[in-house]
């Protein structure tokens, strides 16, 4: 059953709905899902906010499995669209654009999965959103799809306060224990910082010691992507696993044959990691005309660590084991991919 007509901003969704005209609201969110299965379809209309600042998202998906948002734009929120708890969900043919938070606030990116598995980002556009990202796996977002997405200059330059988004990265796994992720055939460009990152987590930073038993973000896989020309705030990578000495590092990942060129900082880096940590592999990508380095590892000691660099592509990189070859290649590696990385599969699940 689908209706249309005249929707009432805040109103809870409950059934397959087809808009029939623009929404427009000052306070968030504009349309909750609350019942499984549903389908909203926005019928190439707009959902949008106060362009001065509506605090919240605009689209929420509360909880539910198997439902659909497609075909429209959402954009002046803090976020565009949120999908909290629940599983199964399809995010697809929208344009998410100019959702701007604060530093401070819960949201800052154009779609935000937190909680949730299983769920397929797919065909979107998505620019101009911050302070954190375009697209965002937050907390335990598992197993989910974000593919052939295009996200474009999500670096805060287009507000008053461009110096929030030194931060802003294209497509973020933040976690912790966002696991099984895959990241496939995107184009990334023009990000605050990095294009695409899986970063370090610490759930408990005032602790002593600090961050101890926080769940590492694993065995995701960013593969067959373009992110290039990132770190319009000065720095930012194309591609990054992102380690800092106390949080826990990402491991088990695999980033595999994406094209990394013109950005700021290094094209593909994986930050160095405890000598006895699970490493994660960089195998067959490409990259050039970097500002440092093409390809970059920051295991020093020994060179690379547990890290597997194979087949790539580089004009530059800052240590020799990043040029590893194929045939050089550790036979005692790690599989890092999820079971669900055959390609063609980015069509559907």
């Amino acid at each position: 059953m689908s209706e249309g007509g005249a929707i009432d901003c805040g109103v809870e969704i409950g059934r397959d709905t087809t808009l029939a005209a623009d929404v427009a609201c000052v306070q968030a969110p504009a349309l909750v899902i609350v019942a499984d299965g549903v389908t909203i379809d926005l019928g190439g209309h707009t959902v949008s906010g106060d362009p001065n600042r509506t605090e919240g998202p605009g689209i929420v998906l509360r909880g539910v499995t198997g439902c659909t948002v497609r075909n429209g734009t959402v954009r002046h929120f803090e976020a565009g669209i949120a999908v909290e708890g629940g599983s199964g969900n399809v995010i697809e043919g929208l344009t998410i654009e100019d959702n701007v938070g604060t530093p401070g606030a819960d949201y800052g990116d154009g779609i935000v999965l937190n909680n949730s598995t299983g769920n397929t980002v797919r065909g979107n556009v998505v620019r101009r959103n911050g302070p954190f990202s375009g697209i965002s796996l937050g907390p335990r977002a598992s197993a989910n799809e974000v593919v052939g997405n295009t996200v474009a200059d999500n670096n805060m330059g287009h507000v008053p306060f461009p110096e929030a988004g030194r931060q802003t990265m294209g497509i973020r796994i933040e976690g912790p224990a966002a696991n099984e992720n895959r990241i496939m055939g995107n184009t990334v460009t023009g990000s605050g910082c990095d294009g695409i990152v899986v970063l370090a987590t610490c759930d408990n930073p005032d602790d002593e010691p600090p961050c101890v038993g926080t769940p590492p973000n694993e065995r995701n896989e960013i593969a067959e992507n373009t992110s290039s020309g990132n770190g319009t705030s000065g720095r930012g990578c194309g591609v990054r696993l992102f380690s800092m000495p106390l949080p826990m590092p990402p491991l088990h990942n695999i980033v595999r044959d994406n094209v990394a060129d013109d950005n700021t900082s290094y094209g593909i880096a994986l930050d160095g990691l405890p000598l006895r940590a699970p490493g994660n592999q960089a195998i067959r990508n490409r990259g050039q005309g970097n500002g440092e380095f093409d390809g970059s590892d920051g295991t020093l000691m020994p060179p690379c660590g547990r890290n597997v660099w194979a087949g790539n592509e580089f004009g530059t990189v800052n240590q020799p084991c990043v040029s590893r070859a194929e045939e050089d290649r550790p036979q005692d590696t790690f599989n890092a991919a999820p079971a669900h990385t055959e390609k063609g599969e980015q069509d559907g699940r």
